[in-house]
């Protein structure tokens, strides 16, 4: 017999499959739709460093970028948006009503965004979009790509208690989670090889988290040079951070992302992984580690686990 909770859960997800239902007979996704913005996407595996990325280009004087939407990588809903942008949900779904597509729908809402900003270009960070590059650069043919990788170890690790927090009723909560390195290690060969499809496309740029945290300036200028902006300074200054951004999820889940960046989390992996997770995340994601370049062959798995400080 089903429980109130369950029954509850149940006519949530049928409402949310009905309004996918919904949205797709209306061509809510139209893969002829078009938008002139010069848009900036932002995306790779989750916990690979790119809420610190989106914080670095948020200081910019130009560019402006707010919480996560997974606007694109996941079946629209208002309800991924409105809480973590301190916007209505009713208000979103009216705004959808108004629009015949999810592309024109994105060109005013960030259009507000930049005016609340007083910026110039925006820029989407959400993980996911890296499983939606195709779309992103169809819909948007002067837009630009980001992805951002990190060392697969490392990713799995932090994936492990991933998500530290959810937002709840408008409200961040904590969450207790914890994933097997199994599924962390699947998550980002997945998510990482999406990405990696593109590496090639002039409209794409390949950012390693390693490189941002230990030469950051020539990381940037790199970025900078690719997006066709200057660099600036204060790019790298957390004190730089604009407080018109301070909305509910600005850097959720990663409260540090405004920190001074640091090198710390590189090779977390040699004291956080066990032998028998380290053999666990070869046999899933062992050769693209090596193909990347983070690994030689799988010999790192027998090194010795470093004692945690």
């Amino acid at each position: 017999m089903l429980g109130r909770l369950d029954i509850a859960w149940q006519l949530k997800r049928r409402k949310r499959e009905a309004y996918q239902l919904a949205l797709i007979a209306r061509g809510w996704y139209d893969p002829h739709a078009r938008s002139e913005a010069d848009a900036i996407f932002i995306g790779g595996c989750g916990r690979s460093g790119t809420t610190l990325f989106k914080q670095l280009l948020n200081r910019h004087s130009r560019m402006a970028c707010g919480p996560e939407t997974s606007m694109y990588g996941l079946p629209f809903n208002p309800e991924n948006i409105g809480p973590y942008w301190d916007i209505p949900v009713d208000q979103l779904e009216r705004r959808v009503r108004a629009h015949r597509n999810l592309v024109t729908f994105a060109d005013e809402f960030y259009a507000d965004f930049l005016r609340a900003e007083r910026k110039n270009r925006w820029a989407d960070k959400t993980p996911n979009n890296v499983r939606v590059v195709k779309k992103l650069l169809t819909w948007y043919p002067n837009g630009q790509f980001i992805h951002v990788v990190r060392d697969g170890r490392d990713t799995a690790c932090s994936l492990r208690h991933h998500p530290k927090e959810k937002v709840v009723d408008g409200r961040i909560v904590p969450a207790k989670v914890t994933n097997p390195i199994a599924k962390c290690a699947q998550r980002w060969l997945d998510d990482t090889s999406h990405g990696l499809a593109f590496r090639s496309h002039p409209r794409c740029l390949e950012v390693r988290y390693e490189d941002l945290v230990t030469e950051p300036e020539r990381c940037v200028r790199r970025v900078c040079e690719f997006l066709g902006e200057p660099y600036e300074p204060a790019m790298l200054d957390p004190s730089a951070t604009p407080k018109g951004s301070a909305r509910t999820a600005q850097v959720l889940n990663n409260p540090n992302a405004d920190d001074r960046i640091s090198p710390r989390s590189v090779g977390r992996w040699r004291k956080d992984l066990s032998f028998d997770e380290r053999r666990e995340f070869v046999s899933l994601a062992g050769e693209l580690l090596i193909a990347l370049g983070y690994a030689k062959d799988h010999a790192w798995v027998d090194e010795p686990q470093e004692t945690r400080a």
